[in-house]
């Protein structure tokens, strides 16, 4: 979907099709504002001018949601983000003090 041609008839669509493509970032920009207490979270759509020119783009728009509604849209549970937490928390608890990094699997 060319969400650029469909971004005023077709909102919800749109922002449907951006959700698969990025549903990690959309839930950490959710919990984030959750978190920080916000009372609204507003998204922006923005596209390059030109495509071969990646420092130069336009607003084609925004929209400002409620977070608590934002997250049950997108079926976002707290409750699993505390837990994954949790997990991470257990994990290095039983290891030795010390710095430790955490690498995501490329694959």
């Amino acid at each position: 979907m060319d969400w650029r041609l469909n971004l005023d008839r077709q909102q919800s669509a749109v922002l449907a099709t951006e959700l698969k493509k990025n549903a990690a970032k959309v839930s950490r920009w959710t919990v984030s504002s959750l978190l920080a207490g916000s009372s609204y979270l507003r998204l922006g759509f923005v596209a390059r001018n030109t495509i071969s020119d990646n420092s130069s783009h336009v607003i084609m728009g925004t929209q400002a949601y409620k977070p608590h509604e934002f997250a049950q849209q997108i079926n976002l549970d707290m409750r699993n983000c505390w837990a994954i937490l949790r997990s991470f928390i257990d994990l290095f608890a039983k290891e030795e003090d010390g710095k430790y990094v955490i690498l995501k699997d490329p694959k």
